[in-house]
């Protein structure tokens, strides 16, 4: 009996390892991206052009990386929505950052730029000059600082 349960934990885990070996990424051109990943960048950088773009597929998922410069990386989940923006110490775009939480920095901490900014199931997480990150629920709300 040990020794199924041991040969299926063995089968288990050389399954996870080989779908996860399956991992690709490739340099893809703007207009490979998901339709909302387009826009974004047409919205908040313009005409400017990416350094690369990277599809990374999975068995389960799917990930597009953006890389503009020495600076800005944004990643977008499969449907193109971005997921995060990150300056690299860096300002990023004012126009990413959502009206309220723009208001809520500009009023708490205004010599501040966001050098990073997050989107999760949660709520946003942004980072600012200084250092500090600032968690805010989906409505944009503040919530408390990380440090």
């Amino acid at each position: 009996m040990k020794t199924k349960l041991k040969l299926t934990i063995y089968l288990i885990a050389g399954l996870i390892f080989g779908l996860s070996a399956n991992a690709q990424k490739t340099v893809i051109k703007k207009e490979a991206l998901p339709a909302n990943a387009q826009a974004f960048l047409k919205t908040h950088f313009g005409s400017k052009k990416p350094s690369y773009i990277l599809e990374d597929k999975e068995i389960l998922s799917t990930e597009y990386k953006v890389k503009f410069g020495d600076e800005i990386k944004i990643e977008f989940d499969k449907k193109g929505n971005w997921k995060e923006v990150d300056g690299n110490s860096s300002k990023i775009p004012k126009s990413i950052v959502p009206k309220k939480i723009a208001s809520y920095i500009k009023s708490n901490f205004p010599k501040e730029k966001v050098t990073k900014l997050e989107i999760g199931s949660s709520g946003y997480e942004a980072k600012l000059t200084n250092g500090l990150e600032l968690k805010f629920n989906l409505k944009e709300d503040f919530i408390k600082i990380d440090k």
